[in-house]
């Protein structure tokens, strides 16, 4: 019988053993991850990940190591000031054709609506083509303009001198 009380005596003093180890391992695991993840400096999106993956018991994809971006070397700023800068010429263009807008708004007022309509809409294209680098396009809505300016005119002149008498004779 003492043999048994001795037994469940050591046995007790085990289990208390076992009781105080294993929550001392439990409070020493919690602490050694608390402390990695202090060390771990995680971005908030990388927080809500691991705080999802937790909740779900699955366990987030590794994330790659992240690099520092190359620093380039300090230059100081007197540096550039005693470096010559080399004259580039300005590339030789052909000046801009004319536009004839103002003529175009005029044709436009004062004579014929449509022509003149259509006069300002290739007046505008002689600078956009210009600028496009389209010299040839340029010189050709130029031309246009001038031509829909002139038929604005006629046409204005044509028929102010077919309503006036006829309107003095009604």
């Amino acid at each position: 019988m003492e043999d048994k009380e001795k037994d469940l005596d050591n046995l007790e003093k085990l289990v208390e053993k076992e009781e105080k180890v294993t929550a001392h391992d439990m409070c020493s695991a919690e602490e050694e991850k608390v402390n990695e993840e202090s060390e771990k400096k995680l971005t908030p999106e990388e927080e809500i990940e691991a705080l999802w993956a937790e909740r779900l018991h699955l366990t987030p994809p590794p994330y790659p190591e992240r690099q520092q971006p190359p620093v380039a070397p300090s230059v100081p700023p007197q540096s550039f000031a005693h470096r010559p800068v080399p004259p580039y010429p300005a590339p030789e263009r052909e000046p801009m054709p004319q536009t004839h807008l103002v003529w175009s708004v005029l044709a436009t007022v004062m004579c014929c609506l449509i022509p003149g309509i259509v006069a300002i809409v290739y007046s505008t294209m002689v600078s956009s083509r210009y600028y496009a680098g389209d010299l040839e396009g340029a010189r050709r809505a130029s031309r246009m303009a001038e031509y829909w300016i002139i038929a604005s005119v006629v046409t204005g002149v044509v028929a102010a001198a077919v309503y006036l008498p006829l309107s003095l004779l009604a």
